[in-house]
């Protein structure tokens, strides 16, 4: 057979696939190559060594994959083999790769079942250990300034503060500590409630997810444990809808993607959402392919899986959850209306073995509502909004709506900082997010090309359960339309979508492969996978002089800023704070909202507590200093300058005739 299959003899599913797959790739390749021409121009014109300066000053984006476009025809017209004689281990990892799910009803026997599972454990522990070495990379990466790693320095936003303030708060046995009796506005801190129950404002999950970490001495483990959990459950749902070859694409897409990795190492939320999410997916997805038999009792245990990790998922980030989970959600209410009259039985027991866990879910969440805010209907997360940053409402027109609630507890500078939204905005925020989840991801050329061939495949070539995959993507954006911010790295919001899109090119490359036997182009396949590595590459390593430093770097770099500004604070505390115990007043800077120093353990009872200056709008710095010495008696009490970086003694309790001065 010439490289030019003759269509006629081909099966009608392979002539389908060489056919779809093929436009898929052209159109994908037609738009990748706008892409790259229109970024390789602006930077041409921005030159001036010419080629030189092209070649070792590249557009990580857009030059590697110029290069690797050129080369494309090469791959395309090479017709020899890629191996002319396939050794006896290649075919048995070749086996391996193709293997998929047990299958019941087949009528396979215990041992081989049992076989089967021991050769997907090694998939699982490639995918663990490879997630785990970039977690600890990330972790161990020394920081400019600090003398310390990445994870040796204190949380860097605003919300990881909170979630520890959370876990501690769990650790300590109860939903809530009584805010301050006499001085509670000096402890007023981000993204926690102070009215009364001295609380985080979040959802319970992610603190009870971290507590367990804390308490063992490395709270930052719990993001590396939830990262390698998710990779794992990748890697399952993956091997789920195809064979252990995607799975493990997948999951190591998704252990290299520098946005996963990163945010592996912070304490926010996004990390135990995906746990939830991982669990969900890959046992929704099971379920589906049980559907198919009519025993009940074989859909019961995915189904209560299923809804036990989305209802973790809500309880660390509904929102998200809800987005993500929401095609599933149509799919199986489209099924239950269909199968209603004709398998009562399976609908009911899914729709109870789903709901069962799901509603666990919230009445813990209800519980916590009670204890924080007195409603079971009322979040933290509401109340704080309502209270301290109504500009940040969900919603269009949120700065106007938010009009009639301002009063005199709004933290106006950082509360100022929302924007308007309007349709303008909320279409530049969806291209910020999409643009930003293919780079923090894996790169806009391969996930371009991804979505180009997966949509192009059409409903016939890959199994139909692949079509909640992009759908979870639309419905996570969708979801998020209504919110100002586009996000932290302008993407964090549909965070999550990450690991469906690398689901995405695991899908493509299936397709890829299959395409390129069929058209006897195997070299073409080998193209896709050096553009599958040149994306890992260009996001983890940095390759001098071509370019300086890789995606992982810059946002390490960004992450660390404000973490080495804690440190620096945290390590004046240490040395100067001489007087204990001591209360540290800090004097925010007005010019930047995004640090804010006070945080303290939630009884309120270390060695250094952290108080606010002025405490509210309505006190005087003189006034709250006099305030806290009739509180604090014992306590010395200093003042910390943000802008300046300054540290003074402001006061010595008598008792301590002979202390030394700061």
């Amino acid at each position: 057979m010439t490289a030019d299959v003759d269509q006629e003899t081909l099966p009608d599913q392979d002539r389908r696939l060489r056919r779809r797959v093929g436009l898929g790739l052209l159109i994908g390749l037609i738009l990748c190559c706008g892409l790259i021409l229109w970024a390789e121009s602006q930077r041409w014109q921005q030159l001036e060594g010419g080629a030189v300066d092209w070649l070792f000053d590249m557009n990580v984006d857009s030059s590697p994959f110029a290069i690797l476009f050129l080369l494309l025809p090469l791959f395309w017209l090479l017709r020899s083999p890629i191996l002319a004689h396939s050794p006896a281990w290649l075919r048995a990892i070749e086996g391996w790769l193709a293997e998929g799910p047990i299958d019941f009803s087949a009528g396979e026997d215990r041992r081989s079942r049992w076989s089967r599972r021991f050769r997907t454990l090694i998939g699982v522990l490639i995918v663990a250990a490879v997630s785990a070495a970039a977690c600890l990379r990330v972790a161990s990466t020394e920081i400019n300034g600090t003398e310390k790693t990445f994870a040796e320095l204190p949380p860097g936003f605003h919300d990881e503060f909170s979630y520890l303030f959370q876990a501690e708060t769990y650790l300590a046995g109860r939903f809530s500590f009584p805010s301050h009796p006499d001085v509670p506005r000096l402890f007023d801190q981000m993204h926690v409630l102070n009215e009364g129950r001295f609380a985080s404002r979040y959802f319970p999950g992610t603190g009870a997810w971290f507590a367990p970490f804390l308490a063992a001495g490395n709270v930052y483990a719990g993001a590396w444990a939830a990262t390698v959990l998710t990779c794992v459950f990748v890697f399952l749902c993956g091997r789920e809808l195809a064979c252990n070859g995607v799975g493990l694409i997948a999951g190591l897409l998704v252990a290299l993607s520098p946005g996963i990795d990163l945010f592996g190492n912070t304490l926010l939320a996004h990390q135990p959402t995906l746990v939830g999410l991982g669990l969900f997916l890959w046992q929704f997805l099971k379920l589906l392919r049980r559907l198919r038999t009519t025993q009940p009792i074989a859909v019961v245990v995915p189904a209560v899986l299923a809804g036990a990790g989305l209802g973790f998922a809500a309880l660390c980030r509904p929102m998200t959850a809800a987005g993500f989970a929401l095609p599933c959600g149509l799919w199986v209410v489209v099924w239950g209306v269909r199968q209603l009259r004709t398998q009562l039985q399976i609908v009911l027991t899914v729709a109870v073995s789903m709901a069962v866990p799901l509603m666990i879910a919230f009445g813990l969440l209800g519980a916590a509502n009670l204890a924080i805010t007195g409603s079971v209907t009322k979040t933290p997360y509401q109340l704080y909004t309502e209270l301290f940053t109504p500009r940040h409402m969900f919603g269009f027109h949120n700065v106007e709506r938010a009009q009639p609630l301002l009063t005199d507890r709004v933290l106006e500078n950082y509360d100022r900082w929302a924007q308007n939204l309007d349709a303008n905005l909320a279409a530049t925020n969806v291209w910020h997010r999409l643009l930003a989840s293919w780079q923090w991801t894996l790169s806009i050329v391969a996930l371009v090309l991804s979505l180009m061939i997966f949509l192009a495949s059409g409903r016939r070539l890959l199994d139909a359960r692949w079509w909640l995959v992009p759908a979870g993507i639309l419905s996570l954006h969708a979801v998020h339309i209504p919110y100002w911010y586009d996000g932290i790295l302008h993407w964090h919001y549909v965070f999550e979508s990450g690991v469906l899109w690398c689901l995405l090119a695991a899908a493509a490359t299936l397709l890829i492969v299959r395409y390129s036997r069929i058209a006897e182009r195997r070299w073409l396949a080998v193209w896709w996978i050096l553009l599958l590595a040149t994306s890992i590459t260009l996001n983890q390593i940095a390759v001098p002089p071509f370019w300086g430093a890789s995606r992982l770097t810059v946002g390490i770099n960004q992450f660390a800023f404000p973490r080495s500004r804690y440190e620096f604070f945290r390590q004046l505390l240490a040395r100067r704070v001489t007087e204990r115990p001591a209360l540290v007043f800090v004097r925010h800077d007005p010019d930047d909202r995004h640090l804010d120093y006070v945080s303290n353990h939630p009884s309120l009872t270390a060695d250094i507590l952290i108080g606010r200056l002025p405490m509210d709008r309505q006190t005087s710095e003189e006034d709250t200093v006099k305030a806290a010495r009739r509180a604090f008696r014992d306590r010395a009490i200093y003042l910390f300058d943000a802008k300046s970086g300054r540290l003074a003694l402001l006061y010595r309790p008598p008792s301590r005739e002979n202390g030394q001065a700061s």
